[in-house]
């Protein structure tokens, strides 16, 4: 799936600095692909079709602009050094934990990048700021983990930074998705890509109300509008995996934000959240099912 986004990137893309980026990041996704190929056929088993040029569609327009497509490949890495923790934790065959290691470790290199570009041309928004404490400090009443019945404190560091995750997950997830709905060439993915960017705007919204009353700012957008472009430049088959790929990531946020965060209040937004995430994310497989996108896992 990576390789057809970043053909799409190399072609549309005119900064030299970002063309680097790109071009660094597809060669190695071509090497994994091969990889992952051999494996499978050393095992004796039919590797999965995933992706391939016919989800690419050559020659159409840019529909972000050159940093919008950079944020893109960052979110991406995000959602891939995730993924290949997970999978290294379940991994027990010697040459699958080497592989894994070694996409994590390219994943988060590729991630680096992006950031510090980002960071370097000032389109990338920092998390809140908060005073650092001078000496430790336990706390002494139990009102400081609730947060329904009683009066809530404010947000702690952790809590911040869970908030802000969600806050710039959700706000490229929303931007993303516009953007596919604006080309997007099934009806049923059009109206269900607009779905998607309501239930973003509404976890927005959950999130920065929760920033406000601690009285911190609230992160700027950090994501691009899409251009005026109504020519795909992938299939809805391609589109559609990479918002329930999201969906799912979003899903596996929120239960590590309720696991870390010690005002009760904040889980239960969360889990409300994750209920609605969840059937977003069924009926989008429900779609994939229907017009043959979705592949079968072994079993």
């Amino acid at each position: 799936m990576l390789i057809q986004i970043l053909k799409h990137m190399l072609e549309v893309v005119t900064q030299e600095d970002l063309v680097q980026i790109f071009t660094y990041s597809i060669q190695a996704e071509k090497k994994f692909v091969d990889e992952i190929d051999k494996i499978f056929r050393n095992a004796q088993s039919v590797p999965p079709n995933g992706f391939t040029s016919e989800d690419l569609k050559t020659g159409a327009p840019a529909f972000f602009d050159d940093y919008s497509y950079l944020r893109f490949l960052r979110m991406v890495m995000k959602l891939g050094i995730a993924l290949n923790a997970v999978h290294l934790s379940m991994a027990y065959r010697s040459d699958m934990t080497d592989f894994l290691s070694r996409s994590s470790a390219h994943s988060n290199k590729v991630y680096s990048m992006c950031t510090e570009k980002l960071l370097e041309v000032g389109v990338l928004v920092r998390p809140p700021v908060i005073p650092l404490p001078k000496q430790t400090a336990y706390v002494k009443h139990e009102k400081y983990i609730s947060g329904i019945q009683f009066n809530k404190r404010k947000l702690n560091s952790v809590e911040i930074s869970l908030l802000y995750h969600g806050i710039e997950n959700n706000s490229f997830g929303m931007q993303m998705i516009s953007g596919f709905a604006q080309v997007a060439e099934n009806e049923e993915v059009k109206k269900y890509f607009i779905k998607g960017k309501e239930l973003s705007k509404q976890i927005l919204m959950v999130f920065n109300e929760l920033m406000i009353k601690s009285d911190l700012k609230i992160p700027g957008e950090s994501f691009g509008v899409p251009l005026d472009s109504s020519q795909p430049p992938f299939s809805d088959k391609l589109m559609m995996y990479l918002i329930n790929l999201f969906s799912n990531f979003s899903l596996t946020s929120n239960a590590l934000g309720t696991s870390f965060t010690l005002r009760p209040d904040l889980p239960l937004k969360m889990l409300n959240m994750a209920n609605d995430i969840f059937s977003f994310a069924k009926e989008g497989a429900k779609i994939m099912i229907e017009n043959g996108w979705m592949e079968q896992p072994p079993q």
